[in-house]
């Protein structure tokens, strides 16, 4: 068997967040190996690893990223995982594998359930197949993989979820995916309340839009959202931040948290009729049916 010190996981890790999450923890794991270890203090409370493993479906891009960080950080172990989270037993096995590299105690310190995706258009005119694929990724998988990595973590261990500004409000042209991230909010409040006891600190991240090359392609209507959005870099960056300092909500944009206040004064009511007269415009219509992020 072989023993880590600490492996850290990032699932839909092939492009957008999740590689952006990747290449951050990767620069982090490199400065703490350094004698100045300077770019290792805006970390400084996250907790060591020396395994990074990247999960999703894309082998290609998982190869290159994971070719990619071990240059970054020389004594990191890369690990590409290419895996469809959906499908049965695929969680289940990945966590079987963390159990056994690892060491009794909570071999996983980091753990990003990044996988996820969304879905533009009119709840009735978007294919059925299509949104409940969404909310099996982005709910059951997201609930199965804290469930079956809560015995693998630790005292000090670091969960992020990856949620979304939609999580605050009901959303129309985009119901089942702000219900999914309103889901994915909910649990992650909890645990943090819940997991608090053992030292695992749960965050949840909210982005509104970020800047990454499948959320331009899918946006259409909102592309000068998208293409102003903060980059995924540094919405990354600024989450790992939050959540080694044990905020359980990242938003770490000021425009972000005005919006989520804006959807809290004008009641879900509201929030769900301007989103839906949103994406009724002509630009918009163009996007309609088409997928937010990838599904990795």
């Amino acid at each position: 068997m072989h023993t880590t010190k600490g492996i850290a996981i990032v699932t839909g890790a092939s492009s957008g967040l999740g590689a952006a999450f990747s290449r951050r923890l990767a620069a982090f794991a490199a400065a703490r190996t350094t004698a100045r270890a300077a770019g290792a203090k805006r970390y400084r409370d996250l907790p060591r690893f020396n395994e990074i493993w990247l999960v999703a479906r894309r082998a290609d891009r998982l190869e290159a990223l994971a070719s990619e960080l071990r240059g970054t950080a020389p004594g990191l172990v890369v690990r590409a995982i290419a895996a469809d989270l959906i499908a049965p037993g695929a969680v289940a096995e990945l966590a079987a594998t963390a159990a056994e590299a690892g060491t009794s105690g909570g071999p996983v310190r980091i753990l990003i359930n990044n996988a996820g995706f969304g879905t533009y258009g009119d709840f009735s005119e978007t294919d059925l197949g299509r949104q409940l694929e969404q909310l099996d990724l982005n709910c059951r998988v997201l609930t199965e993989s804290c469930g079956r990595f809560s015995p693998l973590l630790g005292a000090g261990s670091v969960v992020v979820n990856v949620a979304s500004l939609a999580a605050f409000a009901p959303l129309g042209g985009f119901a089942v995916y702000a219900a999914s991230k309103a889901y994915a909010l909910s649990l992650s409040v909890a645990l943090a309340a819940e997991w608090n006891a053992r030292g695992i600190r749960v965050c949840a991240l909210c982005p509104g839009p970020v800047a990454t090359e499948f959320s331009l392609v899918a946006s259409a209507g909102a592309r000068r959202e998208v293409k102003h959005g903060w980059s995924a870099e540094r919405t990354a960056d600024r989450c790992l931040r939050d959540a080694a300092r044990g905020k359980q909500i990242s938003m770490p944009r000021p425009l972000w948290r005005f919006r989520r206040l804006a959807g809290w004064l004008f009641g879900p009511e509201l929030s769900a009729a301007f989103a839906y007269r949103f994406m009724k415009r002509p630009s918009a219509i163009a996007a309609q049916g088409k997928t937010i992020g990838p599904r990795s």
